[in-house]
Order: C-alpha cells, then sequence, then structure tokens
C-alpha cells in the first residue's frame, strides 16, 4: 500500500501520491484544515482587541469605556450643530450618524 505511483488525474505536474490515497479525502482533510485555521485566527483577533481593552481601560480608567450608541449620538449631534450651520433636524442626526460610522 505505500508504493509511491503517478496520479492518472494530474500526468501533466507528474504529481505523485500513494496507492490507496483519495484525492476527494484529501482535499476534504485540507478544507476543513484552513476553516479551522480561519478560525483560530479570527479567536486570536478577538483575544488581542480583548487585551488591548483591558489595558487601556486600566491605564485611562472609566473615561475610556466606551458609552452607549444613543449617548454617543447625543454627543456627535452636539458637536456637528457647533460646527455645521444646519437647521434641519434630520440633516443634523444624517450628518452625526455618518461621523459615528466613521469612528
Amino acid at each position: 500500500m505505500n508504493t509511491i505511483c503517478l496520479s492518472k488525474v494530474n500526468t501533466m505536474g507528474m504529481v505523485r501520491k500513494r496507492m490507496g490515497e483519495d484525492i476527494y479525502l484529501t482535499s476534504l482533510k485540507e478544507n476543513a484544515y484552513k476553516k479551522e485555521i480561519a478560525t483560530l485566527r479570527e479567536e486570536i483577533k478577538n483575544l488581542k482587541a480583548d487585551v488591548k481593552y483591558e489595558r487601556e481601560l486600566r491605564i485611562k480608567g472609566t473615561a475610556y469605556h466606551p458609552t452607549d450608541y444613543h449617548s454617543r449620538l447625543r454627543e456627535m449631534i452636539s458637536k456637528v450643530k457647533g460646527e455645521k450651520k444646519l437647521t434641519d433636524l434630520f440633516d443634523i442626526v444624517d450628518e452625526a450618524q455618518k461621523r459615528l460610522r466613521n469612528e
């Protein structure tokens, strides 16, 4: 079973494979490994973000702690009112929401 032969699937590339190996199963294993690697990378990214958040919270205290959306929107609306001469409430809220999205 451990003898090596040329693959009949790809003779141009002279790919070697062991007798008894299933190409479909190996591709499934590779896909599973790729998915697992992707999920582990995401988990690492989340852990780094948690560590950064904890460090900033420890250094800056509660001033760093993000507040809820509505209080942030209220602050941004007051900034927009001070900077721009908008009178329509909808325009002011739209501008504040755009700025919050870009933060």
